[in-house]
């Protein structure tokens, strides 16, 4: 792997936090399920929860590395004030994207089993790889800071339960035979490749976060928006609260130190 390889400091915490990616997507039927939850409202905290990560620190961040994607891209690219928002136009692009892949998806839910079957097959697919960017950056977010890092763990953790529950309503007899493993497996493709690749920088990284931003929200919002969801909004509430709670005591405690 060479010079570039995950360091031993970034290796174990990696592992870790990929394999509690790992067990709440597989666990997140037992979590629907608890009796104090119900499944409407654990899925809108969780969706609440990832919003607020997303606003209070992925947003953020892209702010702060859009100076080193822009000086990327103006090598490639004619001086353009295009150019200097590039990482938003990937959250865009991301956010366009999946939109794209859920309103096909239930379009093609009206035109027979065969439809059904090829648009579960590519929306698995398409998770898949989101799934599979969010461990391949996930050395990057622990170098920068270990925290927020497993902040951001738990908040993809959460919202894995929107996908869960979608997934089920789209093919429960497929998703639960093999489709939930496959989203899982590919959490562990992701760190793989990472640990192969090596440490790929802060570009790659906020190029892949951008991307991993847009299809966040668009999950979240598809689902909270949505006119056949049965979502709460209180939980929703509940979610932003404590997720933007956790963070600002994050930022508050990591501020005190410095």
């Amino acid at each position: 792997m060479g010079e570039e390889s995950i360091s031993d400091n970034l290796l174990l915490p990696s592992i870790l936090l990929t394999g509690m990616l790992v067990f709440l997507h597989l666990s997140a039927p037992w979590f629907r399920r608890l009796p104090f939850l119900g499944q409407a409202g654990f899925t809108s905290f969780s969706g609440g929860f990832a919003v607020a990560f997303v606003f209070l620190h992925m947003l953020p961040g892209l702010v702060e590395s859009k100076d080193s994607v822009g000086a990327v891209l103006h090598t490639h690219f004619a001086d353009s004030s295009l150019v200097d928002s590039g990482v938003f136009l990937l959250a865009l692009t991301g956010f366009v994207i999946f939109y794209g892949l859920k309103r096909w998806c239930r379009e093609e839910q009206g035109k027979g089993e065969k439809n059904i079957r090829r648009s579960f097959f590519i929306s698995i697919g398409s998770f898949s790889i989101m799934n599979a960017v969010i461990t391949f950056t996930m050395p990057e977010r622990i170098s920068v800071d270990m925290i927020t890092a497993f902040v951001f763990t738990l908040a993809i953790g959460l919202h894995f339960a929107i996908i869960d529950i979608e997934h089920e309503a789209h093919d429960s007899k497929l998703f639960n035979r093999w489709g939930r493993y496959m989203l899982a497996g590919a959490l562990v493709v992701g760190w793989g490749l990472g640990l192969i690749i090596g440490e790929h920088g802060v570009v790659a990284a906020a190029f892949l976060s951008s991307f991993l931003a847009g299809s966040v929200l668009m999950n979240v919002f598809h689902y909270e928006l949505s006119e056949v969801s049965d979502s709460r909004f209180g939980a929703f509430l509940i979610g932003i609260s404590s997720g933007t709670a956790l963070l600002l005591i994050v930022f508050f405690l990591e501020r005190s130190v410095e």
